[in-house]
């Protein structure tokens, strides 16, 4: 039976509307419920790491957590904003985005006192590096070069690389290079550049660790683990025993102990232990599948945009996606002491109000790709 056929009863006249396609789980509305539960979860969590240390300096206990409700509002309004901006200002914008990143970082490097500017400098590099390599889309397909233009890319990839893992940590070097190769597979590059680019990472990871004794140290102690604990940094010995102590249920939100004056940055680097310890295993599970339906959602929306021939929005899909989730497998694993490379922030939990912003714009962004190439069904992939 044709399923568009009009019934031939009058009285029972009716037209069979076929399936819409991208109904089903992995639709844009899935995402848009899981990113409001990472960015509500996160201020729950802030609130509580955070509360007891701002009650002790004069501040209201929900400072820090009212800071990043502000941060994300405004990070709504730029990502609706730059929705409805012309592509050529747009396309200027990814330009100086990067500078901007540099010089963020540059000042956490030559003023102590701005040492907190080198978390937002490093997640700006992160998605300005994202915002270049999708400028260059249109003039490679101009050109009908199969390769991408790396020749042209590799001085400003290569110098992102040194500088971000040298202000900001080695943890953003393996975002870095993770986010390289995946936007690279998108325009077919050669294998050879790939290669270029996990050599240069190495390099560049040999000679921190030969220039940085207690960098070396770390990186060895979780590479190889010992028995002897004063070996290990107080952090990283706090952060696994609160993460022992979490259990299945967690010992309940505000509940926790290492938070208060045990943990250095409990509400910073360290905030996933703060979470384990007060929700356990659950508020771990709640964490991970959150993070592996917009995993899904993002890589099928670069393969529906691959189909479609828009290679500008398959690599800012590809990069959005690598940016939001890598970062929460690096943060947790090194808490957890499996993970050499540091520095990294949990997004939307860790407290910077200047890389809430940039997250939330971010998934803005990646909710319009999401909702321009349609929703998902189980049929169509």
């Amino acid at each position: 039976m044709n399923v568009n056929s009009v019934s031939a009863y009058d009285d029972y006249a009716y037209e069979i509307e076929p399936k819409k396609s991208g109904e089903g789980f992995f639709s844009p509305f899935t995402f848009l419920c899981f990113a409001l539960i990472l960015i509500l979860f996160g201020f729950l969590v802030l609130l509580s790491s955070s509360m007891d240390e701002a009650i002790l300096s004069g501040r209201p206990f929900w400072s820090r957590m009212g800071d990043h409700v502000v941060a994300s509002l405004i990070g709504i309004l730029l990502g609706v904003g730059y929705r409805f901006t012309p592509e050529k200002i747009t396309s200027m914008l990814h330009v100086v985005t990067l500078p901007l990143s540099w010089t963020l970082m540059a000042l956490s490097i030559c003023f102590p006192q701005l040492s907190f500017l080198a978390v937002p400098g490093a997640v700006l590099n992160v998605f300005s590096t994202i915002f270049l390599m999708c400028w260059a889309v249109p003039f490679v397909k101009a050109r009908e070069r199969r390769g991408f233009p790396l020749l042209a890319i590799i001085p400003i990839a290569v110098f992102s690389l040194v500088f971000t893992a040298y202000a900001s940590g080695l943890g953003w070097l393996l975002i870095l290079m993770v986010l390289i190769l995946s936007i690279s597979t998108v325009f077919n590059a050669r294998k050879g550049y790939r290669f270029f680019f996990v050599l240069a990472g190495l390099v560049i990871l040999l000679l921190l660790l030969m220039y940085s004794p207690s960098l070396f140290s770390d990186f060895s102690y979780s590479i190889f683990p010992v028995n002897d604990p004063s070996l290990y940094s107080s952090d990283l010995l706090y952060s696994r025993m609160a993460i022992t102590d979490g259990g299945i249920l967690g010992t309940g939100i505000g509940k926790g102990l290492y938070k208060l004056g045990i943990l250095s940055d409990p509400s910073g680097e360290y905030i996933f232990a703060t979470l384990f310890e007060e929700t356990g295993i659950l508020g771990l599970s709640l964490l991970l599948f959150s993070l592996l339906v917009i995993m899904i959602v993002g890589i099928r929306t670069q393969n529906r945009a691959l189909r479609r021939g828009e290679y500008r929005d398959a690599a800012l899909s590809i990069g959005l996606t690598v940016a939001l989730v890598i970062p929460f497998f690096g943060n947790i694993l090194h808490t957890m002491g499996l993970n050499p490379f540091g520095g990294l922030y949990l997004p939307f939990f860790s407290y910077s109000p200047i890389s809430q912003t940039i997250y939330v714009f971010s998934s803005v962004i990646l909710y319009c790709l999401i909702y321009k190439g349609g929703r998902y069904s189980d049929e169509e992939e």
